[in-house]
């Protein structure tokens, strides 16, 4: 077995995206997602520093961790210094499975974060919080992580729902509670969808959502939002992702009865 791991640089970047896009190349939406988060990730190189892994298993690259301080994320209300965040944590192919591979990445990570690091401006982290969703294939990253030690953390909306994390030099912080959104006049009789230029899919998904609603009402005013790019506009919704006539939305567009069935009920109809 030939196996590597490299930091992210400005050559291997197409190698990141191959891991968890390989077989969706096609798809023109999902390739705006791409050029936005290639985008996202060389400036993010240039003003930070590595903030991705990628392990390479005879020769090809499978599987990825990415990651990034806290206090850069724009969209944050409050940022807690030298904390490290794990986006996510991928193995994409079924040969590489059941290999390590995903240890290895992360077992990476905590080796150089008791270091200083270049992404933390020269300080070792205190400690590690990771996004703990389920992605219906292998390994459920919430198990993954609990076998490498991390604890469950309290849910936030800012974060997307749950996040588990390790301490690492200092002990770990959690957020202060969230307000609740309350409804905005301007979100009236409109649809507001956010997006994330840190994962491909999260324009995908915006999108999905955007069609759907559309079809349920044409003449409805749809607007995306990259919140990287307009942080006040995500945070002054309190990290919903989906406002429609300022009403959160819940439900997944990939639920889509579900989703059609809150979104048609916050349009009054």
């Amino acid at each position: 077995m030939s196996f590597r791991i490299e930091d992210l640089n400005l050559s291997n970047i197409d190698d990141l995206i191959y891991v968890c896009s390989k077989d969706k190349l096609q798809n023109p939406v999902h390739r705006k997602g791409i050029e936005i988060k290639k985008k996202w990730l060389r400036r993010i190189l240039r003003e930070v520093g590595p903030i991705a892994k990628i392990a390479y298993f005879n020769n090809e690259p499978v599987a990825q961790i990415l990651y990034y301080p806290e206090e850069i994320i724009p969209a944050l209300e409050f940022k807690r210094k030298q904390v490290i965040c794990i986006h996510c944590i991928y193995n994409s192919r079924i040969k590489a499975q059941k290999r390590g591979i995903g240890k290895s990445l992360l077992r990476s990570l905590l080796e150089e974060s008791q270091k200083p690091m270049k992404i933390l401006n020269g300080k070792p982290c205190r400690f590690i919080i990771a996004k703990s969703f389920d992605t219906g294939e292998f390994l459920p990253l919430p198990e993954f992580y609990k076998r490498m030690g991390f604890k469950q953390g309290i849910e936030s909306s800012m974060w997307g729902g749950k996040i588990m994390y390790l301490e690492i030099t200092d002990k770990y912080e959690p957020l202060p509670p969230i307000e609740e959104y309350k409804p905005l006049k301007e979100d009236r009789e409109r649809v507001i969808v956010f997006y994330s230029p840190i994962c491909q899919f999260s324009y995908q998904f915006a999108y999905i959502a955007s069609r759907t609603i559309k079809e349920i009402v044409p003449s409805v005013e749809v607007r995306m939002i990259n919140k990287w790019e307009k942080p006040d506009e995500f945070i002054k919704r309190k990290g919903n992702w989906l406002i429609v006539n300022a009403k959160p939305i819940k439900s997944s567009p990939l639920e889509k009865d579900r989703f059609v069935s809150e979104v048609i009920e916050a349009l009054g109809f």
